[in-house]
Parts: structure tokens; sequence; C-alpha cells
């Protein structure tokens, strides 16, 4: 593929997002698009839960966001999975990735919702694998919205770490 080719198939964002600058990514909506999550890359998978779960968010709480599954990952309870990738994947955690949840459709072609949106949920997954940022949720696991208050968030297993800045989540840790 000849160079102009090559440029055309890429998005160049000049934009700025929560005061840094984000990169340019390849921008062709094949590699984006999926069936089947077991397929993806860490960095693929943790884009699209950010997506799915956080793409209304400030930077900032999707960077939390992000955490929870390296934390969980790095957490050495089997259930959660040893790898990001398997703390996404299990079963009704991430619930953009349940069968029955409208959010599910978007994260398999993301790019089709909202294009701008899922590059930063790339670029933060990115940078969140690199280590790039430090953890802002200090440990935790779990989140959910300031609308719904699930009955595990009440669990004595749980404990409260709170609210990330002025965020839509507060954030827990597994004991």
């Amino acid at each position: 593929m000849n160079l102009v080719k090559r440029l055309r198939n890429k998005v160049s964002l000049a934009f700025l997002a929560g005061g840094l600058a984000l990169g340019t990514y390849d921008a062709r909506a094949e590699e984006y698009t999926t069936t089947d999550f077991k397929k993806d890359t860490e960095k693929m998978i943790l884009a699209r839960m950010l997506f799915g779960e956080a793409r209304n968010c400030s930077r900032e709480e999707k960077i939390a966001v992000a955490y929870t599954a390296i934390n969980r990952a790095n957490d050495g309870k089997k259930w959660n999975g040893s790898t990001v990738k398997e703390a996404i994947l299990v079963p009704k955690q991430y619930s953009c990735f349940n069968e029955n949840d409208p959010n599910r459709k978007k994260i398999m072609n993301p790019e089709k919702y909202d294009k701008r949106s899922f590059i930063e949920c790339l670029d933060v997954a990115t940078r969140v694998l690199e280590g790039a940022y430090p953890d802002p949720t200090k440990g935790a696991t779990h989140y959910h919205t300031l609308s719904s208050t699930p009955s595990w968030a009440k669990s004595t297993k749980i404990e409260k770490k709170g609210r990330i800045g002025d965020s839509k989540h507060i954030f827990y840790q597994e004991k």
C-alpha cells in the first residue's frame, strides 16, 4: 500500500482530552469490528470495555474504570481472572459484555457508533496498560454508577473506596 493510501487509513486527532494530546490510530473499521471478544488483544478488550462502560465519562474516570480490570487481574483471586482480558470477560462482571445489554452491539463495532470516543478509549487503554498513569482508585476492583446501588456494594466483603473527583461512579475493592 502506498503512503497516500496508508495516510488515508489513519485518523490523527489533534484535540486535547483531559489535557493530554491523543495519538494517531489506524481507523479501518474492520480492525475494530468483532463478533468474538476472545480474539481481541488486551488493549482492544480494555478499550471496548471502556467504550461500553465509560465512553461519556472524563478521561480521569476512564482511567479509574480501566484500573478495576487491572486490579482484578492482579488480585490473586482465580475467579477474577489472571489477565486483563480474562478479568473483563468473566461473565456478568462488566455489563456491556452481557448478551442482553444494549451496549454489547456498540462495543462490537464501536467506530460505527462513536469513532471519536472509541479512539480516546483506545488511547486510555494503551496508556494504562503501559503504566503511564498511577491507579487513581487505590486498588478498586468494582464500581457502579451513582444512580444505582447493587446488592454486592452492601457486602462485608467489599470496601468502599469512594469517588474519583466528581465522577459518575463509586469505586470499591473486594477484600
